[in-house]
Parts: C-alpha cells; structure tokens; sequence
C-alpha cells in the first residue's frame, strides 16, 4: 500500500509542478459563418509556437516584433524581429525572443497587422 501511494504521490506531482509561465492568444475572425482567420500562438520563457488552422487566403501572416521607445520621443517604433505566413494545419516555433516581444496575425499577405 505504501509504494502505491507513494507512485499516485509522484504521478500527481508531476501534473503540478510545471510553473513556467506562458501566454496563449486566439486571433478567430469569420464572416457569415465561415473562419477569415482562426490562429493560437503560445509565448513562453523567450519561445512561441505559432499555429494556423484557417485563412481566407490560404495563409496566415505573422509578424513578430518589438516596441522601441528613445529617451525622449513621442511615439514609439515597432521593429519587425521574424515575418513570415503559414498554411492551415501548419505550425512554426521561435527561440530567443525577448521577454516583451509582440506578434500580430492577418489573412492577408500584406502584413498590415499590429
């Protein structure tokens, strides 16, 4: 009884004991019922995951960057850090990002996003 418990103790610990944080963000867009954009990207500890599970053009179309404030300025300037587009079913992973990195996700293929 003793080693049963203690096995059911670790297996139960192992579901608890992943305290990294993360962020997981759903970008769905439809029209008339149908999905224009259905996207989850997932940001954890300097790494993202991007996922694409629908797009009217056929990809979705990542940008991934970073606010740039000067001492000094009014406004600040994105700086673009990866660019890229994914077909539906697709999935792509980042490494290395900096804590404060942003993304944003668009049906279309000119990048207008963010």
């Amino acid at each position: 009884m003793k080693l049963l418990t203690g096995l059911l103790s670790c297996l139960l610990a192992l579901f608890g004991c992943d305290t990294r944080p993360s962020v997981t963000s759903i970008t769905r867009a439809s029209e008339n019922g149908v999905d224009v954009l259905f996207s989850k990207t997932t940001l954890a500890e300097g790494a993202a995951t991007f996922e694409c599970f629908a797009s009217r053009s056929g990809d979705c179309h990542y940008r991934v960057y970073e606010e740039v404030c000067d001492a000094g300025a009014d406004a600040c300037r994105q700086r673009t850090l990866e660019a890229f587009a994914l077909a539906p079913g697709k999935r792509h992973r980042l490494e290395g990002l900096p804590t404060d990195v942003r993304h944003c996700v668009t049906a279309n293929a000119d990048g207008a996003c963010g």
